[in-house]
């Protein structure tokens, strides 16, 4: 523990072992700049200080006084450990204040530094730490590396599809959309609608369909090895929610319903931001394609295997969807009724309507299949002459 001068305190130190990003709205970081801006000289024992894993610290004294030097190796080293792990919004405010020209000599902080601890001690630390305001669930599951798997199979995904994913893994991530489609949790919830043992269509009670979608507040083993066998469905499911808001951004930009939405909780006026970096002229709930998606999974069997090949007939499938959900949406806007979140996807019969949707459309398909296989299999007709 150490006591350090605010005004030539270092701010460039790294955030990486911190739960979570400083939010300069929030009210902890403005009661922090007013304390600085109104008595510099309480600082010291009004702030909670700033908690640091260093790799290496050393004392340099000089004449007048001593130095402490503080080594954190860079996240872009492959250390994650390292930096401050609770006190961002002070290093924030820091920053803040200097740029407005606040007088900081008469300020100073407390200072905690530790040495040696392994990646996952720190975090433990970091979570425990960080209690002057609340800490969102998705950055408590992060912080204890449960989402570790979701993003090595993004990396992956990187890869192979070339494309570059924006999620939000914890709090105020910075490089990151608000949108909560990019959220961590937003795909979690796009694995559990494909979630075709737990959610079973065929079977009437409140487990047939995923209606009222929760994140686990801890990602428990069991429910990762869940998450991880789902987990190879997240391409087809990011691809049914991309498609059907091209089909939504059509329909919208219709000459004839233009500058008109009749389609509940749909407005012209804003934007809905997708993980790849897609973005939509207009703003819609997280929640909206989230049903769509649940409806596929009756394709899927209790392996969690298509049981035909998705390019061949998701599109047929997506479109049919799409015509009953326009139709359930122009229909709850005619009522009045705006806030689907909390009305018609409340609703048990809207998702079996949806998956009913893909039934018909699977029976189709297979019907057709049974068709084409009795024609290659029928013998041929021989013409005898006498």
């Amino acid at each position: 523990m150490a006591a350090a001068l605010v005004d030539s305190f270092p701010t460039d130190l790294p955030l990486t072992p911190n739960i979570r990003e400083p939010n300069k709205k929030a009210a902890t970081f403005k009661d922090i700049l007013e304390t600085l801006n109104s008595a510099p000289e309480k600082f010291f024992d009004r702030n909670n200080g700033i908690k640091i894993s260093a790799y290496k610290v050393k004392i340099q004294k000089t004449s007048s006084t001593e130095e402490l030097h503080v080594e954190c190796l860079e996240d872009s080293e492959g250390y994650t450990q390292f930096g401050i792990y609770d006190g961002g919004h002070t290093i924030a405010a820091f920053n803040t204040a200097r740029t407005l020209g606040i007088d900081l000599k008469k300020a100073s902080v407390k200072v905690e530094i530790i040495c040696g601890l392994p990646e996952e001690e720190v975090a433990v630390n970091a979570l425990t730490a960080n209690t002057s305001s609340p800490v969102d669930t998705r950055s408590r599951i992060n912080a204890r590396g449960g989402y570790d798997f979701i993003k090595k199979f993004l990396e992956q995904l990187e890869d192979s599809e070339e494309t570059q994913y924006k999620v939000a893994y914890y709090q105020n991530q910075s490089g990151v959309p608000k949108d909560p489609r990019c959220s961590v949790q937003h795909l979690c919830k796009i694995l559990i609608c494909l979630d075709r043992v737990k959610y079973d269509y065929s079977k009437s009670g409140k487990s047939q369909h995923p209606s009222s979608l929760c994140v686990p507040q801890f990602l428990s083993p069991k429910e990762i090895e869940k998450l991880q066998k789902l987990l190879p469905l997240l391409p087809q499911g990011l691809w049914v929610e991309k498609q059907l808001y091209k089909f939504i951004e059509k329909y919208i930009t219709n000459p004839a319903v233009k500058g008109n939405c009749n389609l509940a909780s749909i407005s012209v006026n804003g934007n809905s931001l997708l993980a790849d970096g897609s973005a939509f002229g207009f703003k819609a709930p997280a929640v909206l394609s989230l049903p769509v998606i649940a409806a596929f999974r009756v394709f899927l069997d209790e392996n969690y295997e298509w049981t035909l090949p998705f390019n061949e007939f998701a599109p047929v499938v997506l479109n049919k969807l799409w015509e009953r959900l326009r139709s359930e949406l122009k229909n709850e806007k005619s009522k009045g009724n705006n806030a689907i979140g909390t009305t018609l996807y409340r609703q048990v019969s809207f998702w079996s309507s949806l998956c009913n949707t893909s039934l018909e459309e699977k029976n189709r398909i297979l019907e057709r299949i049974t068709k084409e296989m009795r024609k290659q299999t029928t013998p041929p007709v021989l013409n005898l002459v006498p």
